[in-house]
């Protein structure tokens, strides 16, 4: 599985920094890799960087990108809420300190 773990440490915690590729989030996130891209588009998930391969640039994402994806889950599939509702509902949960 494609993991990497940056040298660089948290601003806050002084953990070390684990991403992982698409797929890799894909199945820690239990979606598809065509999900994750509709919802790329809609700037509801956003790689934190993009990774310089031979073969061409590869998104890497952290643990907030999974936890956005578990909550999107939720609002999609059991509150059946709308993509644009979402994209709310994430905004205005960015605003409450955690």
């Amino acid at each position: 599985m494609a993991r990497r773990t940056t040298q660089s440490r948290g601003a806050r915690t002084g953990r070390l920094i684990t991403l992982v590729s698409r797929r890799a989030l894909c199945v820690l996130g239990g979606v598809s890799e065509r999900r994750l891209e509709v919802w790329e588009r809609e700037e509801l998930i956003v790689p934190v960087v993009v990774s310089s391969a031979d073969e061409g640039a590869e998104p890497l994402y952290d643990r907030e990108a999974l936890r956005r994806i578990r909550v999107i889950r939720t609002l999609e599939e059991e509150l059946d809420v709308n993509l644009p509702g979402i994209g709310v509902i994430l905004n205005l949960l960015e605003q409450f300190p955690r």
